[in-house]
C-alpha cells in the first residue's frame, strides 16, 4: 500500500525544520514549577490490528473503499540492496548533546532531534523523493477542497504507537494544539500552525482541517506534521510539555523508539528498532530502516571525530573539509577497501551561505558599503588555496537548481571597485595605524564573531584582504550558543551564516518585510522590499510550479540588487567515508536526501563485517574499493529530467 522508507520524509525535515532553525528557538526559558505538572499514569496496550469495531466504512472503518478520495500506491520508489536485512548497529558522532529531546518548541532544532525525529515519529503523508509525489503514511487517503482551503485525511486503522495504542484523529489534533500553544516558546511555530483552524475529527479515522488563508504549501505542511499520542500530550499545556518532555520523547508510531536507558547525558544517546512496528509487513518497506540500534556519540572536536572514525570507533564520517578530502583521505585502509570513499552527486537542495550584512545599522545601511565588502571577498583565493576547487561559486540566493536566476550578476574579487565605493561613502583617509577613517576621525572597524575554530582559516583570509584597503576586522571566537543568541538579537554588523536548502523555497520566512524587524526570524539582514512582498503573496497562492519558479527567480534577482549577503559557495555533492561492512542501494543516497539517509538506506552485513575484521588483522587482505565518484542521480536526470513539482493533491 504505502512505502515506509524513512528517506521519503526528508522533504518535510528540509522544508519545515530548517525554516525554523532560528525562528523556532526564541523565548525566555521560563521554568515550570513541579507542582504545576499533572500526575498521570500511562499503561501499555496491545490492540490487535484493524479498525475500531462498529465503526462504519463511511467513517473510515472496515470496508472503507476510498471512493472520492486520493491515494497513491503505484509510484517509483528506491530499490534496496537485495541482501539488506534487519540487524546490526551503526555509530556516528554528533557535535553537541541536545538541549532537549522535544521535537517541537524552544531548543528543538538540535542535531540529534533533526536526525532521529522521522525515525521515531510519522506524519500523515510523505513525499516520494524521486517523482515528488504525495504518498500515504499514517493516512491512507486524502482529499482537498476545490478552493484548496480544506483538507481531509483518512487514518490507517492499523496504525499503532510503540506503546501499542491506536493512532487516531485525536492524536493529530493534540499534536496541532501543542504547536499553537505559546507555552512552547516558539513564536514562529505558533504562527505557522496558527494558519489552520482547529482540526475537526469527523470520526476516529477521518480528520478535517481548514486553513485561515490560501497557501499552496499548507497541505504539505499539515500532512508532514509529526504526530504524537494525545494520551501523553493532550492533557498538557505547552508550558507543562516543556518540562515533562525535556529529556523524554512520547511514544511514536515510527520504526524506532528512544529508550531511557540509552540516554547518557552529555556523552551519547541511541534509538532502537522496533520488532513490533505496526506496518512491518508492508512490502514497500522491506530492505529499509534495518539497524537494530543507531547510536550517536558526542564529540565536540572535528579532528577528534575524524581520528575516532579512522580507529573504527565510528562507522561513518562526513568529510566537511575539502583539504582533508584531498590530503587526508588516501590512507591505507581506503586503498585496501576497508573504508569506502564516496563522492555522491544528487539533487539535494542547496542552501545559501556567506557574510550577511545587518542593513539596519551603519555602515551597511548603505548599499555601496555592502557592495564594497562583497568585492573584497576573495573567493577565488579560497577556492584554490583552501578548497582545492571542490566547490562552486554561489551567485544566487537559491543556488544550483531550477530557482536560480540565470541572469544574476557575478560578483568577483575586485579591490579597485571596492576602494572606489568606499571613497564614495566618505572613507578616503587613513589614520596613523593605516585604518580608513571618516570625516569624524572614526576608524572603519568591525567585529565578526564565529564559533567553529576550523573556520578561522577562512575568515583570516577575508580579514587580510580587508586590511589591505584599510578596514579593521576583529575576529572573535565564541561559544555557539552565545553567537546564536547574538544573531537572534541582531547584535552584529557582519556575520557568517549558512542555511540548509529547501526543496520548495519559503521566501516569506527569510526576506518578507514583516520578518525584518522582529527578533528571532531568519531575515537576519533586515530585507524590506515592496516588490518582494508582492511576489511572496502571489507565490503563496500560486499552484503552478512553473510560475512559482519565475517568481522565485525574480526575488533572487532583486536580492542580488539589494546585496544583503556577500555570497559564498556550495557543493553539489556529498563526501563520505564509511567502513566496509554495509549493504546499500545503488544510488547510495536518495535523490533529494543527504547523509542522514544512511540510517534508513544502509544495512549491516555480517559477512562483510567478518571479512573486514580479518582484513584489519591481516594487512595482506585486499577488499573491493569501487568507484569514488557516484553519479547515479545525474545519469537518472539525463534519462528522466529533473522535476520538482508536487503531485497528488488533486
Amino acid at each position: 500500500m504505502k512505502q515506509k522508507n524513512n528517506h521519503l520524509f526528508k522533504v518535510f525535515i528540509t522544508i519545515i525544520t530548517f525554516t525554523w532553525l532560528i525562528a523556532g528557538c526564541g523565548g525566555s526559558g521560563e521554568k515550570v514549577e513541579e507542582e504545576e505538572l499533572p500526575k498521570f499514569e500511562v499503561t501499555l496496550e496491545n490492540v490487535p490490528p484493524g479498525a475500531l469495531p462498529d465503526l462504519s466504512a463511511e467513517l473510515g472503518g472496515e470496508g472503507f473503499t476510498g471512493e472520492g478520495w486520493l491515494t497513491n500506491e503505484d509510484y517509483e520508489s528506491l530499490k534496496p540492496h537485495p541482501d539488506a536485512k534487519p540487524g546490526g548497529r551503526i555509530t556516528w558522532a554528533i557535535f553537541e548533546f541536545p538541549a532537549t529531546l522535544r521535537i517541537t518548541g524552544k531548543d528543538s532544532n538540535s542535531q540529534f532531534v533533526r536526525l532521529c525525529q522521522n525515525m521515531v515519529y510519522e506524519s500523515l503523508i510523505g513525499v516520494s523523493s524521486i517523482e515528488m509525489e504525495f504518498v500515504p503514511s499514517l493516512a491512507t487517503h486524502w482529499k482537498v477542497s476545490e478552493d484548496y482551503r480544506t483538507f481531509w485525511f483518512r487514518m490507517d486503522p492499523n496504525a499503532r504507537f510503540s506503546d501499542g495504542s491506536r493512532v487516531t484523529t485525536a492524536d493529530v489534533i493534540a499534536s496541532w494544539k501543542l504547536r499553537v500553544d505559546e507555552g512552547i516558546l516558539a513564536p514562529y511555530v505558533n504562527m505557522i500552525w496558527g494558519k489552520y483552524e482547529e482540526p475537526v475529527a469527523e470520526s476516529p479515522y477521518i480528520l478535517r482541517v481548514h486553513t485561515t488563508e490560501l497557501n499552496w504549501k499548507f497541505f504539505l505542511y499539515f500532512g508532514g506534521m509529526s504526530v504524537m499520542p494525545a494520551k501523553y500530550i493532550g492533557h498538557l499545556t505547552g508550558k507543562q510539555y516543556m518540562k515533562v518532555f525535556q529529556f523524554e520523547m512520547p511514544p511514536g508510531s515510527g520504526l524506532y523508539t528512544l529508550v531511557k536507558e540509552d540516554i547518557k547525558k552529555g556523552r551519547s544517546i541511541a534509538i532502537k528498532r522496533r520488532d513490533d512496528y505496526w506496518d512491518k509487513d508492508n512490502p514497500k518497506g522491506k530492505g529499509f530502516a534495518n539497524f537494530e540500534k543507531i547510536k550517536f556519540t558526542v564529540i565536540h572536536d572535528e579532528m577528534m571525530t575524524f581520528e575516532k572514525f579512522k580507529k573504527g570507533e565510528l562507522d561513518f564520517y562526513m568529510v566537511g573539509r575539502a583539504q582533508w578530502w584531498k590530503k587526508e583521505c588516501d590512507f591505507e585502509n581506503i586503498k585496501r577497501g576497508l573504508i569506502k570513499k564516496r563522492k555522491i552527486f544528487n539533487d539535494e537542495p542547496q542552501g545559501v551561505s556567506g557574510f550577511v550584512f545587518n542593513m539596519r545599522e551603519e555602515p551597511f545601511k548603505d548599499i555601496r558599503m555592502r557592495q564594497a565588502f562583497t568585492y573584497l571577498f576573495n573567493r577565488k583565493k579560497l577556492m584554490s588555496q583552501l578548497f582545492f576547487d571542490e566547490y562552486i561559486y554561489s551567485d544566487s540566493y537559491y543556488p544550483g537548481g531550477v530557482y536560480e536566476n540565470p541572469n544574476n550578476p557575478k560578483y568577483r574579487y575586485d579591490p579597485e571597485k571596492a576602494v572606489d565605493l568606499l571613497k564614495e561613502c566618505g572613507w578616503t583617509e587613513r589614520n596613523e595605524e593605516g585604518w580608513l577613517v571618516n570625516d569624524k576621525g572614526e576608524a572603519l572597524e568591525l567585529d565578526l564573531t564565529f564559533a567553529a575554530a576550523s573556520f578561522a582559516r577562512i575568515l583570516t583570509i577575508y580579514q587580510e584582504d580587508l586590511e589591505k584597503v584599510g578596514i579593521k576586522l576583529n575576529l572573535r571566537q565564541s561559544q555557539g550558543a552565545t553567537m546564536f543568541k547574538m544573531v537572534n538579537e541582531r547584535k552584529f554588523k557582519i556575520h557568517w551564516q549558512s542555511w540548509g536548502g529547501l526543496l520548495f523555497p519559503n521566501p516569506e520566512n527569510d526576506v518578507s518585510s514583516w520578518t525584518a524587524d522582529p527578533l528571532n526570524t531568519n531575515n537576519l539582514s533586515g530585507v524590506k522590499n515592496d516588490r518582494i512582498d508582492e511576489l511572496i503573496k502571489a507565490y503563496n497562492v500560486c499552484f503552478d510550479q512553473d510560475k512559482r519558479v519565475e517568481m522565485i527567480r525574480e526575488i533572487d534577482g532583486i536580492l542580488m540588487e539589494i546585496q544583503p549577503f556577500a555570497l559564498g559557495w556550495f557543493a553539489p555533492h556529498h563526501r563520505v567515508l564509511f567502513w566496509n561492512k554495509f549493504n546499500y542501494p545503488e544510488c547510495i543516497f536518495s535523490r533529494t536526501g543527504d547523509w542522514r539517509g544512511i540510517m534508513s538506506l544502509f544495512a549491516y552485513d555480517e559477512d562483510k563485517a567478518a571479512r573486514l575484521e580479518e582484513a584489519r588483522k591481516d594487512p595482506s587482505i585486499q577488499l573491493e574499493v569501487g568507484k569514488t565518484i557516484q553519479t547515479y542521480w545525474p545519469e537518472y536526470n539525463k534519462k528522466h529530467g529533473r522535476k520538482y513539482e508536487l503531485k497528488g493533491m488533486k
